[in-house]
């Protein structure tokens, strides 16, 4: 993981905890944003990063990330979390 996609992940839970919206990462200008899309809680799609993986931060639980997924296909979450204060996509 890179520290522009730890930055960014900290920045979008900054702008969830401040204004209490959820934001979609893919939306950020850095060039791995590009790559994926269709973001939801539960789900991204990988366009064409040679891999990357959704992800939920959890209020007072941390951090849960979807599989690994290839140029092309879906990142899974696990379960359909509550208490969800960030979410996103992280890709390499």
């Amino acid at each position: 993981m890179s520290i522009k996609n730890v930055v960014l992940g900290m920045a979008v839970l900054g702008s969830v905890v401040g204004g209490g919206l959820a934001v979609d990462a893919a939306t950020a200008p850095e060039a791995n944003a590009a790559c994926y899309g269709s973001v939801t809680l539960t789900k991204g799609k990988n366009n064409s990063c040679t891999s990357a993986r959704n992800w939920n931060v959890i209020k007072n639980k941390g951090t849960k990330y979807g599989n690994w997924a290839g140029r092309g296909a879906w990142s899974y979450e696990a379960a359909c979390w509550v208490n969800v204060v960030s979410y996103g996509m992280t890709a390499v």
